[in-house]
């Protein structure tokens, strides 16, 4: 390739993702990598077409450590929502969800399972890490992607959706599993413990499977249980000690209002156990509301045998009474519930009028109780009911964006503006949002701050040597900024709008948005470890 094939971006202030001070110069681009970051410029008149970057911010591609991605580019392959952000890698599998290892015996509860993601049923004519990679690489997604193996996915492979602790052999058939996925490429595994079945294992089996990943010297990302009277953080810090592994604590947040203003404290303890020589860090989305499938906080045993199977039991009239008093009784079993914090933001055929309205607000119009009316669309629509929880505070959520240990991950999806229902903004947002509010505005955080917490701190988590930065060889992955003009446009209740305000992205050297519009080119690629 010769020099003609170059690309400079010239005199934009560049921030090279280490957290450093900005520069004022030009980043040069041939073919897949950055052959140079010359702060002041070089002489124009240099063969290559040069693009003019005064005035704009020119950072590394965005890397999402925490998204639900999975399936993202198989269902629509430019699935812009996050490209127009500026993100250029999601890394999915998060939160105990993958779309492998499958068993084919047990295909059909992996993709029931993966509905819980709020996506429509995928068909995986897959079984392993390699295929799931191919059909994603076959299907040209426009970014690239990273992927964790899901240990409710392992699970459901080795033994089912059932609520038994796992026996020596599903133990050693998990590992055989999570080996093989880690030998084919895959980062690392995740938890999802309080999603049905990855909340039936216990800390041993958890154990086992972490001294897999501490061998292979991959990453551990919990989204940790929630259970009363149980230390969420801690089972997360003794999985550190016991197993060796290094710890990614997946959204970390308060979601008991008992427990709000007390992110100093959680702060504090996070900070005791890396003493102690525990390697862990947290992501962070920057919202004060989360967002789940209804089904996730209906009573375990009631989703112990699949989407089928919770139907029929609420058609039992003694079984549905046992379970509207146990989701009575709080969220996960102990925070109180307030309804009108609990947005409906996904339901399914004949419900679809609901989306939009809290729960309380439906159950009003439906003269029912809200514990009737969740268990009503969770019999009707399983795993794809989805809502949204006002269920944190602000001044929480800020504690924890501005600690030296956060890594922001949207816990969003790329999605099309198309996408059905209301869901949550982060997944048009999250980036765009960290940008305008904590960084233009409010300035809690400095820029290159949080272009560090969006790219080389994700990079070196997930220990990807050659993203993340923009440095000579790296990858060439690039966003160039209109900054003051970044702005997260979708609302609670308007959510699919595209964000402003990225002028142009690269991925892999090629460019996907140009001129703040989409160039229709798809070169994103499936990375391994």
């Amino acid at each position: 390739m010769s020099a003609e094939d170059e690309v400079w971006l010239r005199g934009g202030l560049i921030v090279d993702g280490s957290g450093g001070p900005p520069v004022e110069g030009d980043v040069g681009i041939r073919a897949e990598r950055i052959i140079d970051v010359v702060p002041g410029g070089i002489p124009h008149g240099t063969a290559g077409r040069d693009v003019d970057c005064r005035g704009m911010v020119v950072t590394p591609g965005f890397i999402d450590i925490h998204t639900h991605s999975d399936a993202s580019f198989l269902l629509n392959h430019t699935a812009p929502s996050k490209v127009m952000q500026g993100v250029t890698t999601e890394v999915v599998g998060n939160c105990g969800f993958s779309a492998f290892p499958v068993d084919p015996d047990r295909r059909a509860l992996l993709e029931e399972f993966l509905k819980g993601l709020g996506i429509p049923r995928l068909e995986t004519a897959w079984v392993d890490f390699e295929g799931y990679a191919q059909a994603v690489a076959g299907a040209r997604p426009v970014m690239n992607t990273a992927a964790l193996v899901g240990h409710g996915a392992l699970r459901i492979a080795a033994m089912g959706m059932g609520d038994t602790d796992s026996t020596a052999e599903a133990r050693d058939r998990m590992a055989i599993l999570l080996r093989t996925a880690l030998e084919q490429g895959a980062f690392g595994l995740s938890t999802g413990l309080t999603y049905v079945p990855s909340s039936f294992a216990t800390p041993d089996e958890l154990h086992a499977l972490g001294r897999v990943v501490a061998d292979s010297g991959a990453l551990y990302a919990t989204h940790a249980r929630v259970t009363e009277g149980f230390d969420a953080f801690e089972e997360a810090f003794e999985f550190g000690r016991r197993t060796g592994a290094r710890v990614q604590f997946s959204h970390v947040s308060l979601n008991d209002p008992r427990s709000w203003g007390k992110a100093g404290d959680v702060l504090e303890r996070f900070e005791k156990v890396e003493c102690e020589g525990v390697d862990i860090r947290f992501d962070v989305y920057p919202y004060d509301a989360s967002a789940s499938s209804l089904t996730q906080y209906l009573p375990a045993w009631l989703q112990a045998d699949g989407e089928e199977a919770i139907a029929a039991h609420l058609n039992d009239a003694e079984l549905h009474e046992r379970a509207r008093a146990e989701l009575s009784a709080g969220l996960f079993g102990s925070i109180p519930w307030d309804w009108s914090r609990v947005l409906l933001s996904l339901t399914g055929p004949g419900d679809e009028d609901m989306e939009g309205r809290t729960v309380k607000e439906a159950a009003d119009r439906e003269s029912v109780t809200p514990e009737d009316l969740c268990l009503r669309l969770c019999a009707r629509h399983g795993n794809r009911a989805q809502v949204v929880l006002f269920y944190r505070s602000e001044d929480d959520v800020r504690a924890f964006l501005r600690h030296r240990m956060a890594i922001l991950g949207s816990d969003g999806s790329a999605l099309p503006e198309s996408a059905p229902g209301r869901p949550h903004p982060r997944n048009f947002g999250a980036h765009a949002r960290l940008l305008q509010r904590y960084v233009v505005d409010d300035q809690l955080l400095s820029l290159p701050e949080a272009v560090h917490k969006s790219t080389l701190a994700a990079a070196e988590r997930l220990d990807v040597p050659d993203r993340g930065r923009l440095a000579r060889g790296t990858m060439a992955d690039v966003v160039v900024l209109d900054l003051p003009n970044v702005r997260e446009v979708g609302t609670w209740t308007d959510p699919c709008r595209q964000a402003r305000g990225v002028r142009d992205v690269w991925i892999n050297g090629t460019a996907v948005v140009s001129v703040g519009a989409l160039t229709g080119a798809c070169p994103g690629q499936v990375l391994r470890r």
